[in-house]
This record gives structure tokens, sequence and C-alpha cells, in this order.
């Protein structure tokens, strides 16, 4: 990629992660976040009779599972899943996916293909990595792709 491009002019296809694990909504919170574990993916599709209904991310396990002590094995997916999932067509610039992303507060959109079928997924982690390849310069880790290191400043004395 050019130096000169940037999110105004990149399709999310690009750079979304094809990875996709599409899971049946009737299966318990263990066995989705088993399956998360087996396929080393921090998200997923939920479905039913193979229509997207939901995401379920790891963020929604900590916070509305163990954060509640919630039995995994009792809870249903659709207990915690993110519904409706918010989608892009593939061909929609990173730019317009992160303002889809504000608007909507949420960090994964799906992407879908011209037959409205999931085909991956996008999140603010990518857009970040993203700006920080092609507009930075430097390709950055997770960590500093997600947060904006400062060193300490000095406290002045008066």
């Amino acid at each position: 990629m050019s130096a000169e491009r940037n999110i105004k002019d990149v399709p999310v296809r690009e750079i979304m992660s094809s990875n996709l694990v599409v899971i049946d909504c009737d299966n318990s919170v263990f066995e989705i976040a088993k399956t998360m574990a087996d396929k080393q993916v921090s998200s997923v599709i939920l479905v039913d009779s193979g229509k997207p209904v939901g995401i379920l991310t790891e963020r929604d396990l900590a916070r509305l599972v163990c954060a509640k002590d919630l039995v995994a094995s009792k809870t249903p997916g659709t207990a915690i899943m993110s519904a409706p999932v918010i989608t892009v067509n593939e061909d929609t610039t990173l730019e317009v996916a992160a303002v889809e992303m504000v608007k909507n507060r949420v960090r994964h959109l799906a992407v879908e293909d011209e037959q409205h079928k999931v085909i991956g997924f996008i999140t603010v982690t990518d857009i970040a990595m993203f700006v920080g390849r092609e507009i930075l310069g430097k390709e950055l880790t997770v960590l500093e792709a997600i947060y904006k290191f400062e060193e300490p400043r000095e406290e002045i004395q008066s």
C-alpha cells in the first residue's frame, strides 16, 4: 500500500479479518467460549437458521458473565449477545466504518458481500493498526494501536 492512502480511500475488505466463526444461537455461553478458545478468535457471529442475529465478544464474556458471576453452562448466548448485528458492505471505506462504530457504540462490525452474506469482521483495532502502519509509517503493536502512550510529565514546582 502506498503512503498516501488513508482511511477515506481504503475499503474494509482490505484489512478485515476473514477468520469468521459462526455459532448457532441456541448454544450456551460455555460452549461459545470453548469454541472461541479452540478457534483462537475474540468474537463470533450467532445465527438462527443461518441468519445472523448477534455478535458475542470476549468483552461480553468478561463483563456480562464473569463480572456478574453467571453460570456459563446455563446462560444462553442470546442473553448476552449484541443485537442486531451492525454490518457494512465490503466496499465501505474505513472512515465510514469508523463513523458507524462510533454512531452505534460498537467495536466490531460484520462485513457483508454484495449478496448480504457476512464474510468477515472489522474492528477498532484493525483500523488503529492501519492508521499506525499507513499514516504513522510504523507497524504498531495491538496495545500501541489502542492506547496513546505519553512520557510522564514532571511536576513543576512553583
